[in-house]
């Protein structure tokens, strides 16, 4: 009975939160490639009747390989497959075409494969708070501040906005979690091939702690199941890696593909390497830091550090240790061997999906001192993390990959984002001056460029051409 009343009390925070992101949602498609690879493929494989991307308007993406005689998206095509499925019901449904409605379709495909699971994952996470923290003591108003934390104050909320699997990996490996610690083995077992599918690393890494929250709330049976799941799960890949592909591999791992992305610097196995011992100090906490673009993340992960090395309720203390452990390896690794900060990218975009798994934990760190300290993390969260949803992709420096000529002289995209920003909604203000000499260039000439630049890369033609005067910067 406590688990049927608990059910209602996710759909009001899904709901505010999707009603938050909806004027959010971008229209356009931008110039970092990222998203550009996916729409290539959904395109490819509705109006062209292939996954090979050359024919696409998007083939220009830096994101694809090469191999076969053909150019195809970079990504795993799991998401992408199912982004064919919407557009495909667009298409026939609504008559939307990407030759046709290119802006209508943009926006219809980024709000059902990022804005919708976001929404529906904090309606997950506050049900599941409530599940698990209530009996444990915790005060409503605190699970309440960490709902709100997960649906406007982190880097997910920025690429809550934009076509990436980000927020889609976030929700599914969320729900994986949830249903583990509920004891269902095949719902778990599913959810987790998912998001192996959608974003390999954390899909991987959290198969052990998921079998081990299985083996303690459902046993063998519970473990049985999973594994048959997984089984399934794994068929379905390779599946869809044949039908897009025609090879049973990911993209970057098809036997002679080449990265077109790896030529941007010293890389392995497609993925670019940091090239600086500073590195995974920045990408945790410089400019383009996870923690540092949302300081909640750090009660997290102090909570979860809390609850491994002493259990704290719900959870006994070997499954806390199994997530810290999972999330620690994502963390590190990503620190010390992805290099470039995720490309144009808004923060460490690669930590996402384990954004709600931290701030679960948020609970165990919010003593009266910790909820004291919470509130103006939060304040700040909140504000950067709009700061992303306007430009999730802003032009700016990448380590190891060579030196854009002009997006290269933006090392903080937070500033960058806050001055373009103001130069657009409050050009006259006492602030967008200062902001651009300060974030951008004091000079004049490169802070224009680079605005245009900035501008263009979201779509903004009409802002790059009162920048310039005369046609967006390429």
């Amino acid at each position: 009975m406590a688990g049927a009343a608990s059910t209602p009390r996710g759909i009001l925070p899904a709901l505010l939160t999707l009603a938050a992101l909806v004027p959010l949602v971008h229209a356009h498609v931008f110039e970092a490639g990222n998203d550009a690879s996916r729409f290539a493929t959904i395109e490819a494989l509705v109006d062209q009747g292939t996954g090979a991307i050359e024919r696409s308007r998007y083939h220009w993406t830096v994101d694809r390989v090469s191999f076969g005689g053909h150019d195809y998206s970079n990504k795993p095509p799991l998401l992408s497959l199912l982004g064919a499925g919407a557009y495909w019901a667009l298409e026939r449904g609504a008559g939307l075409g990407f030759a046709t409605d290119e802006p209508a379709v943009v926006w219809s495909l980024t709000f059902l494969l990022a804005a919708v699971p976001s929404a529906g994952l904090v309606g997950l996470f506050h049900r599941s708070l409530a599940r698990h923290w209530t009996p444990a003591g915790a005060d409503r108003r605190v699970l309440a501040m960490v709902t709100a934390a997960l649906a406007t104050g982190t880097i997910l909320t920025s690429f809550s906005t934009t076509f990436a699997n980000h927020a889609v990996a976030a929700a599914l490996l969320f729900a994986a979690c949830d249903a583990a610690w509920s004891g269902s083995g095949l719902l778990a077992g599913f959810l987790i091939s998912l998001v192996v599918g959608i974003d390999t690393v954390p899909g991987l890494l959290f198969i052990p702690p998921l079998a081990l929250a299985l083996d303690d709330r459902a046993g063998r049976r519970g473990l049985l199941r999973y594994g048959a799941a997984l089984l399934l799960g794994a068929a379905m890949l390779v599946a869809a890696d044949l039908f897009v592909l025609g090879s049973p591999w990911l993209p970057k791992m098809v036997p002679g593909a080449i990265d077109a992305s790896s030529r941007m610097g010293p890389s392995v196995a497609g993925v670019l390497l940091p090239s600086s011992w500073t590195y995974p100090v920045s990408a945790l906490f410089g400019w383009h830091g996870f923690f540092s673009v949302s300081p909640v993340l750090l009660f997290g992960a102090w909570g979860l550090g809390r609850a491994a090395r002493r259990g704290a309720p719900p959870f006994p203390r070997r499954l806390a240790l199994a997530l810290a452990a999972a999330c620690l390896v994502m963390i590190v690794g990503h620190a010390l061997f992805v290099g470039s900060y995720g490309g144009w990218s808004y923060g460490f975009r690669y930590l996402i999906p384990i954004v709600p798994v931290l701030l679960f934990f948020a609970p165990a760190a919010l003593d009266a001192t910790g909820r004291r300290l919470f509130l103006p993390a939060l304040a700040v969260s909140i504000l950067t993390a709009l700061l992303g949803a306007y430009h999730p992709w802003p032009p700016g420096d990448e380590p190891g990959t060579g030196q854009h000529p002009v997006a290269s002289i933006v090392t903080n995209p937070v500033g960058a984002n806050l001055a373009a920003w103001l130069r657009q909604y409050s050009p006259g203000g006492v602030l967008a001056e200062p902001a651009g000499a300060l974030f951008i260039s004091p000079e004049p000439g490169p802070r224009g460029k680079y605005l245009a630049l900035f501008y263009a890369s979201k779509g903004d033609q009409a802002m790059a051409r009162r920048i310039t005067g005369a046609g967006a910067v390429e």
